[in-house]
């Protein structure tokens, strides 16, 4: 054993005996004052491993403020990890320490915050990491908070898993059912498919609309065209006249942003003069149908337009 692991091993056990006289403040300040030190001397897989030990120690305690508080410092520490390096061991490390919070706990959202922040910089990605996004979603999701569910849904968003597709359809479907705007019916398939589509994944996005068509299969009249279900809008009142106009302009951007082609930015224009009143009339679409436009074919339809990739992240984790 080297005088480094001994060190280790000692200040463990040291925090160990604090722990269970119940001195949890006291232990977990000695872990960040031993820490300082490593990080001064550069020994910053020490630190880590301290800090990483100490957590979980923590976290079986169930003392998750002081828990929280030396995860937040692990993540500084791995900025001194190279992303190669960071991805080999490190993100198992913070998979494993947040797994250990309980959906309830009152860090669970800063912790969410300041991961997806760390991580979208570690590892150069603009959603950061789908693994820990499902993570954090699907904890979020269990809250039973109603603004922690809505978070835990925007980062289930930036996952590849089936199953985060499933949660998000579900929740929008009983949102539908229970919230009492039936005519706004058209909204709830928007809510579903513009972050997929605002993330280029149209794979989800197409999966999501078809399950959605799926579940309300009977509900209005419509007309095969091609593998479209185009809604007729005559006889219904105006809300829901306009929210199956929606639905009708959802499936064919769809189709159009699967053929792939640059040159179909002249369809696109036209598609968005023809629903652009309809667009307009929801809070906010308008301009994230702009952002897709410009993410897929380059080209702004409104004159004024901040940074693309920031406008693009905040609309979809900072709201609907």
């Amino acid at each position: 054993m080297s005088s480094v692991e001994n060190k280790l091993k000692k200040s463990l056990a040291r925090f160990g005996e604090r722990i269970d006289n119940g001195s949890y403040y006291e232990a977990q300040q000695t872990i960040r004052s031993i820490t300082n030190r490593y990080v001064h001397s550069k020994n910053y897989e020490a630190a880590i491993s301290l800090l990483y030990q100490s957590t979980m120690i923590l976290l079986e305690s169930k003392q998750y403020d002081e828990a929280a508080d030396l995860y937040l410092y692990m993540l500084e520490v791995f900025e001194n990890f190279s992303s190669e390096e960071f991805e080999k061991d490190g993100i198992n490390k913070v998979v494993s320490v947040l797994s250990l919070f309980p959906d309830t706990d009152a860090n669970l959202q800063n912790l969410a915050k300041e991961s997806n922040k760390f991580l979208i910089n570690k590892l150069g990605n603009p959603v950061g990491s789908p693994r820990v996004n499902f993570l954090l979603g699907t904890k979020l999701f269990n809250s039973g908070d109603k603004k922690l569910i809505n978070q835990g849904e925007r980062y289930l968003f930036l996952t590849q898993e089936l199953k985060a597709l499933d949660m998000i359809i579900e929740f929008e479907i009983k949102s539908y059912e229970t919230e009492g705007e039936k005519d706004k019916i058209g909204i709830y398939f928007a809510r579903v498919v513009i972050p997929y589509l605002m993330i280029k994944n149209i794979r989800f996005a197409q999966l999501s609309l078809n399950k959605m068509l799926q579940h309300f299969e009977g509900t209005f009249n419509y007309t095969n065209v091609g593998d479209l279900k185009i809604f007729e809008t005559e006889g219904y009142n105006e809300e829901l006249s306009k929210s199956l106009q929606l639905i009708n302009f959802l499936q064919m951007l769809i189709s159009l942003l699967q053929r792939g082609q640059k040159s179909d930015s002249n369809i696109f224009s036209v598609l968005l003069k023809r629903y652009q009143p309809i667009l307009q009339s929801y809070e906010g679409l308008y301009e994230k149908i702009n952002q897709i436009s410009i993410t897929y074919y380059g080209v702004s339809y409104i004159r004024k337009q901040t940074n693309m990739l920031q406008s693009m992240m905040g609309n979809l984790l900072g709201g609907k």
